[in-house]
């Protein structure tokens, strides 16, 4: 009798664990770039930055410097 209430605890938790589990992985941040800006060609400049913040400010790729002519 005590195995039974023993297993039902065990997958009772195991269950708990996995609905906060996937509860975590359906609800993440997402950001996006606000303002849009067009190189001379037309073309959608996007800009690359590092996730850490170093200096209070974010570090990002120079996308004017990337683009071809």
């Amino acid at each position: 009798m005590k195995s039974d209430l023993y297993t039902k605890v065990v997958l009772a938790v195991i269950a708990l664990s996995l609905s906060v589990i996937a509860i975590q992985l359906t609800t993440k941040e997402a950001h996006a770039q606000s303002g849009f800006r067009f190189s001379q060609s037309g073309a959608l400049i996007v800009t690359v930055c590092d996730a850490t913040i170093r200096g209070g400010q974010f570090l990002c790729a120079e996308a004017e410097k990337l683009e071809r002519k």
